[in-house]
């Protein structure tokens, strides 16, 4: 079996153990089902070096799929972090078998979607791991009954996308005659534009849905908060950044010349319309899980800003600073959210004032919670600063005042986003005046939740150090920009 198929096959093995591991918790006792959560970890974990392996000793087979191998990485990686994260915060007698495996189904769809060679398989990708989430997202209805409504909206919102991306690839399909990737460009070099940036259009705007774009945002904030903390990990990783690249693989596939300079100006403008809407909105919360789905919101902006400068200077730096920002986020912004759903609970509130000193009370969670926030605000040796210095020299390499501006918004935006930063490292580092300190429960915190927010925190460092051993993510980035430098 050559390396290319062992890679393109675990999205497959990934499935399978999602089925064995629904057997495997119905079988076990209850008091032992939270084993689930590592049997769980250690599958994405063996897999993740699996993908580690192909990658490390055949980078230079030229049919190797970066893109799928990259996003795999990804999914696996943090995938085996929020399972692990999750045997901590789960009520063991909820329905675990029921947890583990769609949380597999989930990550296997992500996984899939950058080894698919055709437009509606990466449709069908998109689905197959949306689908899992939708159910994920109301695991809690019994203890928090607006976990139902807002998994609703989200899939009710998410159905609606589903349909428009669909009907965009319907169109592809009856220009081009073919779903191919590699021969639809060949096949709409000579059909009518107009009616290829419409196609391209309802693309974006259909999965613009899932990656919570603005005004397509509006599902994202409820979903993101009352799912379990695990699942939302996944959501702002994984199965964003297979949204992600599903998204540039499809557009892809149209022809090169103008009509992806076209399409690119309309991602600019949802990016900076994303971040900056992203950021105000986050200013006026005060629930700590609102104001990091808000945030992540804002973050979707900065991550489309590369992929869409990339587009309309025929850049392939704004290809891979958007993929490495969005790799690093997701990173960043799993284990925000880890830490902090066991602030809330010590707190006994997901309110940003009662959460006064836990920071320095939980020092490792505190400490690696900041390291999170310093990297998403910019701050130097994070992965997050790079991948902002990345995008701002994306838009300065342009050498073209429009390309500065561009740099400059994502700039004015970060330090934007210091507004709500901020105030929540001031008020989780510092207990301040006796009488503003809050009471807190006094919990035990979970060894795997605090193992998974201090890795996160390490390897959101190491990536800032150490860019140089991930350029891989430059060739797949280049595999989705197809159209060359003219």
């Amino acid at each position: 079996m050559i390396p290319a198929d062992i890679a393109a096959a675990t999205p497959l093995v990934v499935a399978m153990c999602g089925i064995a591991i629904y057997f495997i918790t119905k079988i076990l006792p209850q008091n032992l089902r939270h084993w689930s959560g590592t049997l769980t970890a250690l599958i994405l974990l063996g897999t993740f070096f699996i993908l580690l392996s192909v990658i490390a000793r055949h980078a230079s087979l030229s049919p190797l799929s970066f893109t799928g191998i990259t996003g795999g990485l990804l999914v696996t990686g943090i995938g085996a972090v929020s399972a692990w994260a999750s045997e901590g915060s789960l009520d063991p007698k909820g329905p675990v078998y029921l947890y583990y495996p769609l949380f597999l189904f989930a990550l296997a769809g992500a996984m899939a979607i950058g080894f698919a060679n055709d437009l509606f398989t990466i449709f069908v990708m998109v689905e197959l791991s949306a689908i899992p989430v939708y159910a994920l997202c109301a695991y809690r209805h019994k203890e928090d009954p607006a976990a139902l409504s807002s998994a609703m909206k989200y899939m009710l919102q998410g159905v609606v996308g589903t349909l428009t991306a669909l009907f965009g690839v319907a169109i592809l399909y009856l220009i081009g005659h073919t779903l191919d990737l590699s021969e639809l460009p060949k096949a709409l070099a000579g059909a009518d534009p107009s009616l290829v940036i419409f196609a391209a259009i309802l693309i974006l705007l259909g999965y613009g849905v899932k990656l919570g774009i603005v005004p397509l945002h509006t599902w994202l904030p409820d979903a993101y908060a009352r799912a379990p903390v695990g699942v939302t990990a996944i959501m702002v990783g994984p199965t964003k950044i297979g949204v992600l690249i599903a998204l540039f693989l499809t557009l892809s596939a149209l022809p090169a010349g103008g009509i992806p300079k076209t399409i690119g100006i309309l991602v600019i403008f949802f990016a900076i319309l994303t971040m900056t809407a992203g950021n105000l909105l986050a200013l006026n919360q005060r629930d700590l899980r609102y104001v990091l789905a808000y945030s992540s919101v804002a973050q979707t902006g900065y991550i489309l800003l590369g992929f869409g400068i990339g587009m309309v200077y025929n850049l392939p730096l704004g290809f891979a600073a958007g993929l490495y920002y969005a790799i690093a986020y997701a990173m960043m912004k799993a284990g925000a959210f880890i830490a902090t759903d066991t602030f809330a609970r010590d707190a006994g509130s997901y309110e940003i004032a009662q959460m006064r000193g836990l920071g320095a009370k939980h020092s490792l969670l505190g400490i690696s919670f900041d390291i999170f926030i310093f990297g998403l605000s910019g701050v130097p040796f994070t992965a997050g600063f790079l991948g902002k210095l990345l995008l701002v020299q994306a838009g300065m390499a342009t050498a073209m005042m429009s390309g500065v501006v561009l740099a400059l918004v994502l700039v004015l935006n970060s330090a934007l986003s210091l507004g709500y930063y901020v105030p929540i490292i001031s008020t989780l580092m510092f207990y301040g005046k006796e009488s503003d300190r809050c009471p807190v429960h006094r919990i035990t915190i979970p060894f795997p939740v605090v193992t998974a927010v201090v890795f996160l925190a390490i390897v959101t460092v190491y990536f800032g150090l150490f860019p140089e051993s991930f350029t891989w993510i430059s060739h797949a980035a280049g595999q989705i920009f197809t159209w060359g430098v003219a």
